[in-house]
């Protein structure tokens, strides 16, 4: 049986109210999170510039952290933007423009990890932060070993783990030692981005001596056309040896 007429343009009236009640109560909410949308964006644009090498001045520093600051008040159960936030954080004391308190950051990554606990770009960070800046080097490789579980491919993940594992070389155990060669492995036969950090990592701690034969000689063999590659721009005295 259909409803008469009028009752049906009541029913209209009253949806139409209800919807356009919703949408006046979501507004604030909406605006607030397209502000922080647009502030995360400047943190990040400022990320990507420093990362290619340009440094900031003191103000271009001070307006990306304002800008990720507004992005975490507003919306501050968003992992990324806590990620953005410590990685703009930990540039200023590289920069020196201010002095980098570990404490605050570790809690910013653990809430990170809360909030995407299978997200491997922030354990792989948040190690790489636990070994350089909280000087817990077994911490920080319990941390990468996480990472590898749930992203053993990334660019960002492999990076991070070669950083920690090249750089602290010496201080580490045999098997940290084993593990950090499988990485390199892993990193040379990957994307360019992987392949290029483990080549500067390799060159920036002078590690060739104990990269270069691990890699010239694993089984299985890299890829032809890389392994000419790492001959020619990596290993070029262990190829010739």
């Amino acid at each position: 049986m259909s409803l008469p007429v009028s009752l049906k343009h009541t029913l209209g009236r009253w949806l139409a109210a209800l919807l356009l009640a919703v949408m006046v109560w979501q507004l604030p909410y909406l605006y607030g999170s397209a502000q922080a949308n647009i502030q995360y964006y400047v943190a990040y644009q400022a990320l990507q510039e420093w990362e290619q090498g340009q440094q900031p001045t003191e103000p271009e520093y001070l307006r990306a952290k304002q800008a990720i600051m507004a992005t975490t008040k507003t919306v501050p159960d968003a992992a990324h933007y806590l990620l953005t936030r410590v990685k703009v954080l930990e540039w200023g004391a590289h920069w020196q423009f201010e002095a980098l308190d570990w404490p605050e950051l570790e809690g910013l990554y653990k809430q990170a990890i809360t909030l995407r606990p299978t997200w491997p770009v922030a354990y792989a960070d948040y190690g790489f932060g636990q070994a350089f800046y909280g000087q817990d080097l077994s911490a920080a490789l319990a941390t990468l070993r996480t990472a590898e579980q749930y992203g053993p491919y990334l660019p960002e993940v492999l990076r991070q783990q070669l950083a920690v594992g090249l750089a602290n070389w010496p201080l580490l155990s045999l098997s940290d030692k084993a593990w950090v060669l499988k990485i390199s492995g892993r990193a040379a036969g990957s994307h360019w981005p992987a392949y290029g950090a483990l080549r500067d990592l390799t060159r920036q701690y002078q590690r060739q001596s104990i990269v270069c034969p691990y890699l010239l000689n694993k089984t299985p063999a890299i890829e032809p056309g890389r392994l000419a590659h790492i001959k020619r721009n990596l290993c070029a005295e262990q190829a010739g040896s």
